[in-house]
C-alpha cells in the first residue's frame, strides 16, 4: 500500500490566501504532464471565484483501478486522459455519470469519420490525440538514416538500433499504436509488424515518457510516441520532429465525471471550462502543443503555421478502430507483448540483427537454401504469441480477477513456446550463416585458382 500510496501523489500547487472563505477543491485524476496541468490549473483558478483545481497524476494504466477501489464521495471529480480503451472500461463499470448539459454546443460532435464524444454523454472529446514517428533531426541527419513514413518502416534495416519504445503494458499510448496496428494490419499480420519493429528496437523503456526525452536528448532516433510529446519539443524549439505514421489512428482525449465524485457540480464546472474556447486556446500553447476539437481555435494566429490541421488530420483517420474492442483484450495484448517482448527483448534484438546481416549476405551472395532458413526464422520469430480465435480473447471479457488469474496461467505456456521459437529459429540462422560462409570460402578458392 505504501508504493500505491506514493504512486498516486498528488500534484499540489501553491494558493493566494483568500479572505472570509475557502473556494471549493475540484479534484481531477489525469495522465498529463505537469505542463498541461500547470496550465490549466492556473487558467481555471484565476476564472472562478467558487472552485480551485487540483490533480491527481498516474500512469493511466492505472486509472480504473485507483477509482473502482475507492468508495463513492471519496474518488476524485473528473477523469481526463488520452486513452479511450479507459474511458471505455470506467463506462462499462459505471464508473462514469451522463454529462447532460455539459458541453460547448461550438464543439462538432463528428469531425471527419471521428465520433468525438461518447453517443451517450458519459464523456466528452477535449482535445484529438494522433500518433505517429518522433525522430531527433541531428541524430538522423548525422548517420543517413531517411525519415519513416508508415509503421512498416520502422522494420526495415536501417532502423536496427536506433528505435526506442516502451512496454505495451505499462503505457497506454503504446499499447494503443499496438492495437491499432493489429486491428489495421489484421492479428496475424500486425503482431508480425510489431515484432519487427521490437526486434529493431535499442531498448524497451517502462514509461511512455521516456520514449521522447530520450530521442529529444539524442540517445536514440526514433520512436513511436503520441502526438503532443513530440510537438510540445518541436514548438519548444528542440531540434525533433513528428509526423503521423501510415495507418494512422485518431482518438478523442476524453474527460469525464466520475460516478461517485466528491464534487460533482465542481467537476462539471472544470469540464465546462476545458471545452470553453479558453480552454481549448490553451492547448496551443508551445509547451501543450495539442489539438483543439473547437473548430474557430485554428482561425486565429495563435499557431505556429506549419501546426498540424484539424480537418487534415481527421480525413486519415483510420475508421476501422475500435476502442470496445481494444478494451475487451487489454490486458491479454499487453502480457502477450511482455512475453514476447519486454521480458526477452535482448534476445529478440540478437536474432533481428542476424536476420538482418543474413539478407544482407543473400543480395551478394543467393543461396536457395540459405534464403529458406532465414524465411522459416522470420515466419517462427515473428509469428503471433496465441492464435487469434484463443479461447481468452474469443470467450465474452471481464476485467475480473478471474479473467486476469487465467490470463497469468497462460503467461508460463506463451514464455516457453517464445524461448522454443527463440531457439528454433537461432539454430536455423547458424545454418544459414555457415551456408553463406562456406558459398563465400569456395568463391575465393575458386577465384585465386590460375
Amino acid at each position: 500500500m505504501r508504493s500505491l500510496a506514493c504512486l498516486f501523489c498528488a500534484i499540489a500547487f501553491a494558493l493566494p490566501p483568500v479572505s472570509g472563505w475557502a473556494a471549493e477543491v475540484v479534484l481531477v485524476a489525469s495522465s498529463f504532464p505537469k505542463e498541461i496541468l500547470s496550465a490549466y490549473k492556473k487558467a481555471f483558478d484565476e476564472q472562478s471565484a467558487e472552485y480551485r483545481v487540483e490533480f491527481v497524476n498516474f500512469p493511466a494504466t492505472n486509472a480504473i483501478s485507483y477509482v473502482r477501489d475507492r468508495a463513492p464521495g471519496s474518488r476524485p471529480d473528473v477523469f481526463w486522459g488520452s486513452s479511450p480503451d479507459t474511458f471505455s472500461a470506467l463506462k462499462r463499470l459505471a464508473l462514469l455519470q451522463a454529462l447532460d448539459g455539459v458541453g460547448n454546443p461550438d464543439i462538432p460532435s463528428v469531425i471527419g469519420k471521428l465520433d468525438i464524444d461518447d453517443p451517450e454523454h458519459f464523456y466528452r472529446g477535449q482535445a484529438l490525440s494522433g500518433y505517429g514517428v518522433m525522430w531527433n533531426k541531428r541524430y538522423l541527419d548525422a548517420r543517413g538514416i531517411p525519415v519513416p513514413a508508415a509503421w512498416s518502416d520502422l522494420a526495415r534495416p536501417e532502423y536496427f538500433g536506433h528505435i526506442v519504445m516502451s512496454s505495451a503494458s505499462r503505457s497506454s499510448t503504446t499499447h494503443l499504436i499496438v492495437e491499432s496496428i493489429l486491428q489495421g494490419a489484421g492479428w496475424d499480420a500486425g503482431w508480425a509488424l510489431i515484432l519487427q519493429i521490437a526486434g529493431n528496437c535499442a531498448t524497451i523503456t517502462e514509461r511512455s515518457f521516456d520514449v521522447p526525452n530520450s530521442i529529444t536528448r539524442g540517445r536514440f532516433g526514433l520512436g513511436p510516441v503520441v502526438d503532443f510529446l513530440a510537438l510540445s519539443g518541436k514548438y519548444s524549439g528542440f531540434p525533433v520532429d513528428f509526423a503521423y505514421a501510415w495507418p494512422s489512428v485518431i482518438t478523442p482525449v476524453g474527460i469525464g465525471l466520475i460516478n461517485g465524485a466528491r464534487n460533482p457540480e465542481g467537476g462539471k464546472a472544470f469540464i465546462a471550462f476545458t471545452l470553453s474556447e479558453t480552454g481549448q486556446r490553451l492547448l496551443l500553447r508551445p509547451e501543450i502543443s495539442r489539438l483543439p476539437v473547437l473548430p474557430r481555435v485554428y482561425e486565429t494566429g495563435d499557431r505556429p503555421a506549419d501546426y498540424p490541421n484539424l480537418f487534415d488530420i481527421t480525413r486519415s483517420y483510420l475508421p476501422a478502430y475500435a476502442p470496445d474492442v481494444s478494451d475487451s483484450r487489454y490486458q491479454m495484448v499487453g502480457a502477450l507483448f511482455d512475453q514476447s517482448v519486454t521480458f526477452r527483448h535482448r534476445e529478440l534484438a540478437a536474432i533481428t540483427r542476424s536476420m538482418h546481416d543474413i539478407a544482407a549476405q543473400l543480395r551478394h551472395t543467393p543461396d536457395a537454401q540459405a534464403a529458406e532458413l532465414l524465411d522459416r526464422a522470420r515466419g517462427l520469430v515473428y509469428r503471433a504469441p496465441t492464435p487469434e480465435n484463443d479461447e481468452l480473447l474469443s470467450r465474452k471479457p471481464l476485467k475480473t480477477r478471474q479473467h486476469i488469474a487465467a490470463i497469468a496461467g497462460r503467461e508460463a505456456e506463451w514464455a516457453r513456446q517464445t524461448d522454443r521459437n527463440l531457439a528454433t529459429a537461432r539454430a536455423w540462422l547458424a545454418q544459414a550463416n555457415n551456408r553463406l560462409h562456406a558459398t563465400t570460402a569456395t568463391t575465393v578458392d575458386l577465384r585465386g585458382q590460375p
